[in-house]
């Protein structure tokens, strides 16, 4: 089963960031954008695990207690660079993510999961097939779009079904903040 630990995102944020990608994508000709539905933040991606691994990580990630927090949705980029572009995303904002990261892989270790050293919390918006203009590319994150924000009350462990159109991206189990009564 394929997984990964994020952060799905609320209708207003995807909305924006659907418009965005309307607005300035479509000078891009070799690309792949990500379904709106499937937008969201990506915390640890796990890649294939064993059905009892999976099992054990739910439990795992379960007992994690964290406080809500707000986190900013602003600001576009590429991975791993303008000439070599593969990659384009809007950064996500927060000193409170990198602490709940750090606590997952520390969960996570137990099990034999791998810590990840290069979190760069964003949300992957499309996906390059082939080199795309420099200028083109700068152009698009130049505009540091400010996304808006919200409030961060769980996270999820997500299976990603990979299919010929797309992956459909389906939650197996959440972890609610201390504070959720306010959901």
């Amino acid at each position: 089963m394929r997984t990964f630990i994020g952060i799905d995102l609320p209708f207003q944020i995807k909305h924006k960031i659907a418009n965005f990608k309307e607005e300035n994508l479509k000078k891009l000709k070799n690309i792949k954008e990500v379904e709106d539905s499937n937008l969201h933040i990506t915390i640890k991606f796990l890649g294939e695990m064993a059905e009892d691994k999976v099992q054990n990580i739910v439990k795992r990630i379960s007992g994690i207690s964290f406080r809500s927090f707000e986190i900013k949705i602003k600001g576009v980029g590429v991975f791993p660079n303008i000439y070599s572009a593969r990659v384009i995303w809007i950064g996500a904002e927060s000193s409170e993510i990198f602490k709940i990261k750090t606590e997952i892989d520390e969960t996570l270790e137990e099990l034999g999961v791998e810590k990840d050293y290069n979190f760069i919390p964003h949300i992957t918006i499309a996906r390059l097939k082939s080199r795309e203009n420099p200028k083109i590319i700068e152009q698009i994150i130049s505009k540091g779009e400010d996304f808006g924000s919200f409030r961060i009350r769980e996270i999820t462990l997500f299976q990603s079904i990979l299919t010929p159109q797309g992956p459909i991206y389906r939650k197996i189990a959440n972890t609610y903040s201390l504070d959720s009564s306010d959901l």
